[in-house]
């Protein structure tokens, strides 16, 4: 996220770093990057020693379930893996007021202006991994009645200063949004749990990092068993030449674009202040109600 949490203090972080990882950190930074989640560098003596992450309650990720990710990911043997680190007690994962704290080794590197040549290299590794048994299984989290809950959210105020628009860009694709939702629903029949893989479920280039001269893939908190095509789907946007199932892709294709669709619908009909998160938000909500599918030209 762009902006600092309304809950959580720099200082609530420092406390749950020294608590459960490293007494030595003395001061933390919040870094405005990636979505989703917050992220701070954790210094020890000046220097930066640690990458803590605090992941909200969501459908899409619980406390539970990052546990999972989060232990899975660091029981994988793949040298491209970039994992948490464990507490002091031995879990992956501490409350830290209403969010979940996790913690990586800094690395210090760079995304990549593009997707890496050799992400299908490291996805085929990565499918090709024995399952950790802590790795979650993927099961979806959208409502085949999503355009109903739309239509009672458009019955309610949408506040500025974005509300306004987000709530008529809503209106306009509605019934798209019901035949995606009974689509996604039909494809998702044909997922076969006997065929799922370890995913690392968002690889594109954002959680793509460059280091030592190597790939590191890093933000595993959406690990789990699946379709490999919930990974190969990035690939597939990417217009690469994999192959691939055209049913799965297209479902988590749809996984992705409602699930955006509807955590967006809700932010922007809450109230907001129009800051740099609520523009992304508008931003996110705009791309997906109207972007082409993906392998779609």
């Amino acid at each position: 996220m762009l902006e600092p949490p309304p809950d959580v203090t720099d200082a609530d972080v420092l406390e749950v770093v020294r608590h459960h990882w490293e007494p030595r950190a003395d001061a933390v930074e919040h870094l405005a990057v990636g979505w989703g989640a917050h992220h701070w560098r954790v210094d020890m003596a000046g220097e930066p020693t640690l990458f803590a992450t605090l992941d909200p309650d969501l459908p899409r990720h619980t406390a539970e379930s990052l546990e999972g990710a989060y232990a899975a990911a660091a029981a994988l043997d793949l040298d491209f893996v970039w994992p948490s680190l464990p507490a002091v007690g031995g879990s992956f994962t501490v409350p830290c007021g209403p969010r979940t704290a996790s913690v990586t080794r800094w690395l210090e590197g760079e995304r990549p202006a593009e997707s890496v040549a050799e992400l299908p290299d490291l996805l085929a590794s990565l499918h090709a991994a024995a399952p950790p048994s802590a790795a979650p299984v993927w099961s979806t989290e959208i409502d085949p009645g999503l355009a109903d809950h739309l239509r009672d959210l458009l019955v309610e105020d949408w506040p500025e200063p974005l509300g306004p628009a987000a709530r008529e860009l809503v209106v306009t694709r509605l019934a798209q949004v019901g035949g995606w939702a009974r689509e996604h629903a039909r494809l998702l029949a044909l997922a076969d749990p006997a065929s799922y893989v370890v995913t690392h479920g968002e690889p594109h280039v954002r959680n793509q990092w460059l280091a030592h001269g190597r790939t590191f893939l890093i933000d595993w908190e959406s690990l789990k068993l699946a379709p490999r095509e919930r990974d190969l789907a990035t690939l597939v946007h990417e217009r690469r030449d994999v192959d691939h199932d055209p049913q799965m892709v297209r479902l988590f294709d749809l996984e992705w674009r409602l699930s955006e669709i509807w955590s967006f619908a809700q932010w922007l009909q809450g109230p907001h202040a129009g800051d740099a998160d609520d523009h992304t938000a508008l931003g996110g909500l705009t791309e997906e109600l109207t972007r082409p599918h993906f392998g779609e030209h």
